[in-house]
């Protein structure tokens, strides 16, 4: 069984990946499902990946990478479905960007190990879980989805800020 813990928290992260795949192909009816079963893996992953002591960067990675192409799929698939205005895209993924920014600079100045050295964040931890929740939300009570989405919205901004000075630092670390 032990060296199977090193893959069963990535299989959830595939998992994930997979729900991204087959989420635009769905009834909107069965998108609440999609939306728990990736928060549930996001959770699963991390979670065991941290139990077992089998945490590596490239399995944060993936997770990363699994969660950001859910949330820009479900995104866009509810844009297209009228649930929200395409706005609302841009303050909610604005962590996103930034990681994103962050990443194309580091292989640009060919400086990926200042993005290794960046460690998960609880803001953008709460960021991830806030955009699933916002999800829900719009499904389940969109009365409540622009209250969620203010919330959501400037934990996003917050978090990437965070990053973006988490990067900064980091290759000013590597560059004394």
């Amino acid at each position: 069984m032990r060296r199977y813990t090193f893959i069963v928290p990535s299989l959830f992260s595939l998992i994930r990946l997979l729900l991204t795949i087959l989420l635009p192909f769905f009834p909107e009816p069965s998108w609440i499902l999609f939306i728990i079963a990736a928060a549930v893996s996001d959770f699963l992953d991390g979670w065991l990946a941290r139990r077992w002591h089998v945490e590596s960067w490239q399995g944060g990675l993936l997770d990363a990478l699994a969660d950001k192409l859910f949330v820009a799929v479900a995104l866009w698939v509810f844009v297209s479905a009228g649930k929200f205005s395409l706005w609302w895209i841009f303050p909610v993924i604005a962590r996103d960007i930034m990681v994103a920014i962050t990443v194309c600079s580091a292989v640009f100045h060919k400086r990926w190990e200042a993005f290794k050295d960046m460690d998960a964040r609880v803001l953008g931890k709460l960021t991830t879980c806030g955009q699933f929740f916002l999800l829900a939300v719009v499904l389940l009570s969109p009365e409540w989805a622009m209250h969620v989405l203010v919330l959501v919205s400037g934990c996003s901004i917050v978090a990437g800020l965070d990053y973006g000075r988490l990067f900064y630092q980091a290759l000013h670390r590597q560059s004394t």
